[in-house]
């Protein structure tokens, strides 16, 4: 009866150091595979690569959003387009970046609003832009995995309007407005770099991170207990 009382207690204690190591292993992997800086390399995926500025990315947006505002904007390239914007924002400017330079690929004429009239130029007309819309945001953090990094989803939101008039007579001779969103993932450790401190719309808050506020924690405290448990029932 001793001896298989023995042997029952000595078959526990093998399946306990069994269970304790693989619990070991198992923490070692999850480290060593989804926390950034930690061991083996890994998987590429889009976040690995280097992400657009926010500059950039907003940008973007506005070129593929004027390309379907566009469709329909009259092709009579004679007359110069002065580009007028109707209300203030701090964004005008790179609206009217990206608005130039479409214009320009089709061949357009463009002036600015301060593009004084002389006898040498075209006749003009004026095609008035206004930013109803246009911002950038970090909606939501999440965290990929148990203890892996943790990413930032990135939207740009844009809501813009366009008339073209003649200057002379003051008549609109085209009217469009386009909406469009557009959203990518980010690692949260390059956000600073994508932002654009020089303006603020370029450099949108972070939310709070409550998952990774307590999620994490518990996480932590389950695992190093449950080991220590094991640890001390093993001997």
């Amino acid at each position: 009866m001793t001896t298989t009382k023995a042997n029952r207690s000595g078959t526990r204690k093998v399946k306990r150091s069994c269970v304790l190591r693989i619990i070991l292993a198992c923490f070692v992997i999850q480290l060593t595979t989804t926390i950034p800086g930690y061991g083996l390399a890994q998987s590429k995926n889009p976040t690995d690569q280097d992400p657009p500025s926010n500059e950039e990315f907003l940008r973007g947006s506005v070129r593929s959003l004027l390309a379907s505002t566009f469709g329909d904007f009259p092709k009579d390239k004679s007359k110069l387009l002065r580009l007028k914007a109707e209300g203030e924002h701090p964004a005008n400017w790179l609206l009217e970046d990206e608005l130039i330079a479409y214009l320009l690929s089709l061949k357009h004429q463009v002036g600015s609003q301060l593009t004084e009239a002389k006898k040498d130029l075209p006749e003009s007309r004026s095609l008035l832009y206004r930013i109803i819309e246009m911002s950038l945001e970090y909606p939501k953090i999440k965290r990929k995995g148990l203890l892996g990094r943790r990413l930032v989803t990135r939207t740009a939101s844009l809501n813009l309007s366009f008339k073209l008039e003649d200057e002379v007579t003051g008549r609109v001779l085209w009217a469009s407005r386009g909406k469009d969103e557009k959203s990518d993932q980010v690692k949260k450790s390059a956000v600073k770099s994508l932002n654009n401190e020089s303006y603020p719309f370029l450099s949108p808050s972070l939310p709070e991170d409550t998952q990774s506020r307590f999620i994490e924690p518990a996480l932590v405290v389950a695992v190093v207990g449950g080991l220590i448990y094991l640890f001390f029932a093993n001997r």
